[in-house]
């Protein structure tokens, strides 16, 4: 999204107020005199999960441009097929799409796709020695996110999501062709890298918002 886009999205979020955002207005969140502080909380809720996200996505750049380098020097990217194979979080949607859904909608979904991807990293971490050590901090990584997500999710006065239960081994390099694993692992790693681009804008905004905050 072009700076002024991002620019005049922001005005008019902040200028509609708090539950444009998805999250209670002051007063309608926990009691007492205490929803400023709350409100003072989440922001800093908010500002932890950007700095998270941003060093996440960091760290998948990098570890992306190492795996084109070392495994696909000389290849044509980007390869088709596991984006349209139901396999990853939809991404269907333009930035403008979703920054109109509540934020709440916005953090449960951001949540569900977190644990996806978890479980995809530690799968390519097995496969791929060379980035074995760097895919394993972006899983401590998201699974620290994940954890923020909740508590913001019950800050909202809704209930946290609740664990799946032991998930299933996720379904991605099990091609007999190695090529067609390191394509799998490459779609993978490029998917999160625009997945994670998004959840920095998301916390960007939720963070100039304030979370309760009183207006």
């Amino acid at each position: 999204m072009r700076l002024g886009g991002l620019a005049l999205l922001l005005q008019a979020l902040l200028s509609s107020g708090l539950p444009a955002l998805g999250f209670p207005a002051a007063g309608q969140g926990p009691g007492f005199d205490g929803a400023a502080r709350w409100g003072r909380e989440m922001q800093a809720e908010f500002g932890s999960s950007l700095k998270l996200a941003r060093k996440l996505l960091v760290e998948t750049k990098i570890l992306t441009q190492q795996f084109v380098s070392e495994r696909l020097a000389g290849a044509k990217l980007p390869f088709p097929g596991l984006s349209n194979s139901g396999l990853l979080p939809p991404t269907s949607r333009t930035a403008q799409q979703w920054l109109a859904l509540p934020a709440l909608r916005r953090l449960r979904e951001m949540r569900r796709a977190l644990g996806l991807f978890r479980g995809y990293v530690e799968v390519v971490g097995r496969r791929e020695p060379g980035l074995a050590r760097g895919l394993h901090e972006i899983s401590l990584d998201l699974r620290d996110l994940m954890h923020h997500v909740d508590y913001q999710v019950g800050g909202s006065g809704q209930p946290a999501p609740q664990p799946p239960g032991p998930p299933g081994a996720p379904r991605i390099l099990q091609h007999p062709s190695d090529w067609s694993n390191l394509q799998e692992s490459y779609l993978v790693l490029r998917a999160m890298e625009t997945f994670l681009g998004r959840v920095v804008r998301d916390f960007t905004l939720l963070r100039v918002g304030g979370g309760w905050a009183p207006h």
